[in-house]
């Protein structure tokens, strides 16, 4: 009787963890409260085997200004908001709830603030921090590696003729599929621009 109980507590903690688990949040951004705009780049490399709550605090105001859910050993990037902040990470291996957090949670801060701003025209300066050499085993963690990531604002423009070049019989389209000439007059080009961010050379 008494090993059927006992097997029957252990099943029970087994799925409790494995429900925890499953209830986690969403990997990405759970919070943003300044009410700016997402627009540069917060890389965080870490190792598996827990997950982390990464969470911005504006350094002027000291209030709380974002917080994302990391999954360890996955890839992640959130867009953050302009300003500089202080940054801490909560990490545990079991989910409790939004309320609790983490079981036996342990924290790191990073020493010195990051700041997201944009320099010059179309570069917008994030940040990558490095994690992986985090011992969770220890109340205290190596001290993460961190690096500026700039991306840089791309645009490019296409030009498409409607009629063939030297054609002079060509009678261009009424409506292009990009261009309308100002001026009422039917376009022998069509013009598409396209723009995207990169990884700064």
């Amino acid at each position: 009787m008494r090993v059927v109980l006992v097997l029957t507590a252990l099943a029970f903690l087994s799925s409790g963890t494995v429900l925890a688990a499953d209830e986690r949040p969403d990997p990405g951004l759970m919070w943003n409260r300044t009410g700016l705009p997402l627009t540069f780049p917060l890389q965080v490399k870490s190792p598996p085997g827990a997950d982390y709550i990464v969470t911005l605090t504006d350094t002027e105001t000291a209030t709380p200004a974002l917080a994302a859910y990391i999954r360890g050993g996955v890839f992640f990037r959130v867009l953050v908001p302009p300003g500089t902040y202080r940054v801490r990470f909560d990490y545990g291996t079991v989910w409790h709830s939004a309320e609790e957090s983490f079981a036996g949670q342990k924290t790191l801060h990073l020493d010195n603030p990051l700041t997201f701003e944009t320099r010059g025209i179309g570069r917008k300066a994030g940040h990558l921090v490095d994690l992986t050499e985090m011992d969770l085993d220890q109340d205290t963690a190596a001290a993460p590696r961190t690096q500026e990531q700039v991306l840089c604002q791309v645009s490019r423009t296409e030009i498409r003729p409607n009629c063939r070049l030297g054609d002079e019989t060509c009678e261009p389209t009424e409506k292009s599929d990009v261009y309308t000439s100002p001026y009422g007059i039917n376009s022998r080009y069509d013009f598409s621009r396209e723009s995207y961010t990169r990884l700064c050379d």
